[in-house]
């Protein structure tokens, strides 16, 4: 990894989705082009959606697409931007400079209720089914997202999802989302295919880097040591619930 000291940082402009959330492979956002992210190269890229991929609480594995230092969490949230330069998503999604995704990991332990979700987690039950589509209304995409926007680490890959095109400049906050075990599992278990089962293991395999360069816009041994001690403490806890539960 070579890490870039400083970058600039990543700025959100805008930020309220009213167009409604509907299924294709997981639950997504549509958003406005009113929100708007300025890359350290400064490309302004335009928002286009949000979606989320998980494993599952039944399945016991945990859905990111990217892992650091091997470490993988929860839940993945992707927020999907095309270039300015372009006029639409459709045209910029087949050019070599096309996209950009802000990718922010989530992270799960007995936090309180992650009130900047509460209303998109309610809405869930309108979209149990593929094809379903409901409207939010007042939801805030900046405030859904890590505080920090600052540190995070970049490199140039493609979409996990089919076309999977090479043309996507990945941004991977390094801060988390916080949400509550009882947020994550409705998350988790929101969708049903036709037959009734729920969806889950939404996400494609972390990839070979294949010689690509991963910067970050920090120094990354703040952060890896933090992840890591992180990771092992969640793994305790996780433990000693067990132990907890057996026990009762």
């Amino acid at each position: 990894m070579r890490a870039l000291v400083p970058l600039l940082s990543l700025f959100l402009l805008g930020g309220q989705a009213q167009h409604g959330s509907d299924w294709t492979y997981s639950v997504q956002i549509s958003l406005p082009s009113t929100m708007r992210m300025t890359a350290a190269d400064g490309t302004v890229y335009i928002a286009q959606q949000m979606h989320f991929h998980w494993g599952g609480a039944s399945s016991k594995i945990r859905g990111s697409e990217h892992t650091v230092d091997g470490i993988r969490h929860v839940i993945e949230i992707h927020v999907v931007h095309y270039n300015s330069k372009y006029k639409s998503y459709e045209t910029a999604q087949d050019a070599p400079d096309g996209l950009a995704v802000l990718a922010a990991f989530v992270e799960v332990k007995d936090y309180p209720e992650n009130t900047y979700y509460s209303s998109f987690i309610s809405h869930l039950a309108n979209i149990k089914y593929p094809g379903q589509t409901t409207t939010l209304t007042g939801l805030d995409i900046r405030d859904m997202l890590p505080k920090n926007l600052q540190h995070y680490y970049s490199y140039h890959g493609s979409l996990t999802t089919p076309p999977c095109t090479e043309n996507v400049h990945w941004f991977v906050l390094a801060d988390f989302v916080k949400l509550s075990r009882t947020q994550v599992w409705k998350l988790e278990n929101s969708l049903l295919d036709h037959h009734n089962k729920t969806i889950q293991n939404d996400y494609r395999r972390t990839q070979p880097l294949n010689h690509r360069v991963v910067e970050s816009s920090f120094p990354n041994q703040e952060y890896t040591l933090g992840s890591e001690f992180q990771f092992y403490l969640r793994k305790i806890e996780e433990i000693l619930e067990y132990l907890r539960r057996a026990l009762n």
